[in-house]
């Protein structure tokens, strides 16, 4: 069992012993360090997941308490449209910016030996294009071209689930295939639970889809809450469940194989379509990497949507969905939108994965990520004030920082913007102002360059100024 856990199952005891009363404050972070030795950070954790039990809540500059009463363990929102207006296109443009130091965007690092052999590659094929005739010229239409997707098919077989390669269709990044497991299982105006917080290009595609959204808490380290889900799945008529459960974005963290069970079990009586939006499920900083849900599904009911944008290349926009039982309708509607993914993309991807290239990349990127992280979130624990806590993602490059509610995550990404520095507000990662105290850092590009430990730095000290700003 994990620390933060075991830590949680104490302090719950003592509240059902009466121990701890209702109304009784929590030991500080410091206390309960010194007590348990713990990290801070475990010590927050296990206050986040007795707080979204509703058997503890926060005061502000005050610490926690006891609840009088528990928590009502209910949504309190009905399904709603998505607004989220041009913020987000505002955070993709400034990624681009080379002024900018990358601590926002959820690009990957871009110095990898493997990307310049994919774009090798990719020159090589156009050079052939060039130099030699071809009897007929045309589009490759879906699902994609068959070498890519033998080979995709091998991989994953490797690695998360027995695939074979007519199950597979090749589409525009990830992005695109959410869009069309979406549009494959709903119809506009219909409802799609998703967590929460949820990746911003995930709201868009439901917001651009004209879908009402309905958003379930995840809890941080264990995901959505189950719980809620099956209270929701009673309530409304939802469609289908929106899932980024390995190396979920923003909170970094992983389902466990029997929480997986479970949710597949509650779906069940339902035939819930699951799109599982798996883009980072390969970064897990183990050596194997946990199974995704698709694993589980025997009744061909997820939607299993992979790219190699957070791996590769953000620019190469091949990716590919595992669309189950709603093969035909994800293969016609990816024809009569885009037509085809572009071919000579296809082919080099296919050619890269020659030789197991793509499988030594991953664990190179596997490795390189977990000592970025180690030294990222060391360093921020020396410079971020106490009140502020952050996860500890177990794979990819994100990490989530909660400040106190009377905060605003927006400020602190204008303030930085204007600083030279990209950060990704917690406002885009809902529909409504659950994260406006958060933000999202990415520490891909964190090697220790004074440029980007400074800018933690900067980013640091906006935060402990916001901090002082909200007390005032």
């Amino acid at each position: 069992m994990k620390r933060y856990l075991q830590v949680a199952e104490l302090l719950r005891q003592q509240i059902q012993d009466h121990k701890l009363r209702p109304g009784d404050p929590l030991p500080s972070l410091r206390n309960q360090c010194e007590s348990l030795k713990v990290s801070k950070n475990t010590i927050i954790h296990a206050y986040q997941l007795l707080e979204a039990e509703g058997l503890i809540e926060p005061r502000a500059r005050s610490g926690y308490y006891v609840c009088h009463t528990p928590l009502q363990q209910t949504i309190n929102v009905a399904p709603r449209p998505v607004k989220l207006g041009g913020l987000a296109l505002s955070i993709i443009s400034a990624a681009s910016r080379m002024d900018l130091v990358p601590l926002g965007s959820a690009d990957p690092e871009s110095r990898f030996p493997a990307r310049r052999q994919l774009y090798q590659t990719l020159a090589r094929g156009a050079r052939h294009r060039s130099e030699h005739q071809h009897n007929s010229n045309h589009y490759q239409p879906p699902p994609g071209d068959s070498l890519l997707r033998a080979r995709l098919a091998l991989h994953l077989s490797e690695t998360a689930f027995d695939c074979q390669p007519q199950e597979i269709i090749i589409c525009n990044g990830a992005q695109e295939g959410i869009s069309l497991g979406l549009r494959a299982v709903a119809q506009q105006g219909e409802i799609i639970a998703v967590e929460s917080p949820c990746f911003y290009g995930t709201l868009q595609c439901i917001e651009a889809l004209g879908m009402k959204v309905l958003e379930i808490p995840s809890v941080q380290g264990e995901g959505i809450n189950l719980k809620l889900l099956e209270d929701a799945l009673k309530r409304w008529p939802i469609k289908a469940l929106m899932m980024n459960p390995n190396i979920n974005n923003p909170l970094g963290f992983q389902i466990n194989s029997c929480r997986q069970a479970e949710l597949m079990r509650i779906t069940a009586p339902y035939d819930l379509p699951i799109i599982e939006d798996d883009v980072f499920g390969e970064m897990g900083y183990q050596s194997q990497r946990i199974s995704p849900l698709k694993a589980l599904d025997n009744s061909g009911r997820v939607v299993l949507c992979g790219s190699f944008s957070k791996t590769l290349d953000t620019d190469i926009r091949i990716g590919w969905v595992v669309p189950g039982r709603y093969y035909e309708e994800v293969n016609y509607i990816k024809y009569v939108t885009t037509i085809a993914s572009p071919g000579l993309l296809q082919e080099s991807c296919a050619h890269f994965m020659a030789d197991r290239r793509y499988s030594r990349h991953l664990r190179t990127i596997k490795r390189t990520y977990k000592q970025r992280r180690d030294q990222f979130l060391n360093d921020l624990n020396r410079l971020i004030p106490r009140e502020v806590s952050y996860s500890q993602p177990e794979g990819g490059y994100l990490c989530w920082l909660e400040l106190p509610h009377y905060c605003n995550g927006d400020r602190i990404y204008e303030q930085a913007l204007a600083a030279g520095i990209a950060i990704t507000p917690g406002s885009l990662f809902s529909t409504g102002a659950e994260y406006q105290h958060c933000i999202r850092l990415n520490f891909a590009q964190y090697d220790g360059t004074s440029e980007i430990s400074h800018a933690l730095t900067r980013v640091s000290r906006l935060v402990e100024e916001e901090l002082d700003n909200g007390e005032n």
